[in-house]
C-alpha cells in the first residue's frame, strides 16, 4: 500500500494546499482505490481495509491507497482534520487523473472520512469546515467510477445517492447547494446510513456506527467492481447502471461483537506516518473489523461527549 500524507504543519502556516505533492508515480492497470479511515483510527485504510482489499482481488492490477490525514478529533481539531482531509483527497485524486487521465479510481470513506470525501467532491457543506474547492465534474465523471460513503456526520436524507435504513440527517449540516452536486454524481455514489447510527442519523446506537462492512461489504464490492467493469467496457454492455440494492448482505469479515457497542472509530492517532509499501494490494496493512473494535469504546466515549466524529 502507497500512503498519500496530508501534513498538519502545513495548516499552521496557512499553505494553499495540505497535501504532499509528487507522490504518484505510477499509474495503476487497475482500479486505484482511494481509502480514507475514520476519526481515531491508526493510519491505513482502517474499518475499510478489508473491503478495499476484496475490490482489489477482483480487479486484476488494482492498487490500493490510504488517504494519510490526522483524522483527529483533537490536535488538531475534528474542523481542522476534516478541512486537511478534503484538501488532501481533492489533490490525490486530482493528481493521479492528470498523471493517469485514462485511469479508474473509486473511493472508499468512512465516518469523519466520508465527511471529508463529500468535500472534496461535492463541496465544502459548512464553511466551518474549511474552504476546499471541489473537483472538477468532469475529471470526476471521467476517471472516478464509484464513492462508496458509510455514517457521513454530515449526511442527508432521502437524496438520490443516499442508502441504507435512515430516513434522519446527521449531526453536521450540509448546504442544498452542494447536495445538488452530489446528486450530478448519484449513478456512481453511494452514501450508506442506518438508523439509530450516533454520527450520519444523529440516534444512540453506536453499534450501528461500525456495523456498515459486515452488514453492506459484499453488496458494495459487487457494485464497485460492476462499475469499473461497464466504465472499462463502454458501449458493449446494454444494460442500465446498477445501484446497490437496499438488501443488507453478509461479507467475509466478523460479526460486530457486544464489545463493540460502545466505539465507532478506533485509537487516538494525533498524526499521521508515512510508513507505506508500493504493489497493486495492501492485505498487510489492512486492519480487520474484529481487530478494530479494541481500539472503539475509548474514542467513542470521548465523541459522545463533545457530539463529534
Amino acid at each position: 500500500m502507497r500512503v498519500f500524507a496530508a501534513s498538519i504543519a502545513a495548516l499552521a502556516a496557512g499553505a494553499a494546499s495540505a497535501a504532499a505533492q509528487g507522490n504518484v508515480t505510477s499509474c495503476a492497470s487497475g482500479l486505484y482505490l482511494l481509502v480514507a479511515r475514520g476519526t481515531t483510527e491508526p493510519p491505513g485504510p482502517g474499518i475499510s481495509g478489508d473491503l478495499a482489499d476484496n475490490i482489489a482481488e477482483e480487479i486484476k492490477g488494482s492498487e490500493v491507497v490510504s488517504l494519510d490525514y490526522p483524522a483527529t478529533l483533537f490536535d488538531p481539531d475534528y474542523k481542522d482534520s476534516v478541512a486537511l482531509g478534503a484538501r488532501g483527497m481533492h489533490d490525490e485524486v486530482e493528481e493521479y487523473a492528470k498523471l493517469c487521465p485514462r485511469s479508474k479510481i473509486a473511493i472508499i470513506g468512512y465516518s469523519q472520512g466520508a465527511q471529508l470525501t463529500m468535500d472534496a467532491f461535492c463541496g465544502v457543506g459548512d464553511a466551518s469546515f474549511g474552504n476546499t474547492t471541489r473537483l472538477p465534474s468532469d475529471m470526476v465523471k471521467k476517471n472516478v467510477v464509484a464513492i462508496v460513503l458509510f455514517g457521513d456526520p454530515t449526511h442527508v436524507a432521502n437524496t438520490t445517492y443516499d442508502k441504507g435504513t435512515s430516513i434522519r440527517d446527521g449531526i453536521f449540516t450540509r448546504d442544498d447547494a452542494t447536495v445538488k452536486v452530489c446528486e450530478g454524481y448519484s449513478d456512481r455514489l453511494v452514501s450508506y446510513c442506518d438508523t439509530g447510527d450516533t454520527y450520519c442519523d444523529a440516534g444512540r446506537n453506536r453499534t450501528v456506527h461500525v456495523s456498515y462492512i459486515y452488514r453492506y461489504g459484499d453488496e458494495v464490492r459487487k457494485f464497485v467492481v460492476d462499475r469499473y467493469n461497464k466504465a472499462t467496457n463502454a458501449g458493449n454492455n446494454s444494460t442500465t447502471t446498477s445501484r446497490p440494492s437496499p438488501t443488507a448482505t453478509g461479507f467475509t469479515t466478523v460479526e460486530p461483537s457486544a464489545s463493540a457497542s460502545s466505539g465507532s472509530s478506533s485509537t487516538s492517532s494525533s498524526s499521521p506516518t508515512s510508513t507505506s509499501s508500493a504493489g497493486s494490494k495492501s492485505s498487510a496493512a489492512s486492519i480487520s473489523f474484529a481487530g478494530n473494535s479494541a481500539y472503539l469504546a475509548l474514542s467513542l466515549a470521548i465523541a459522545a461527549a463533545f457530539q463529534v466524529l
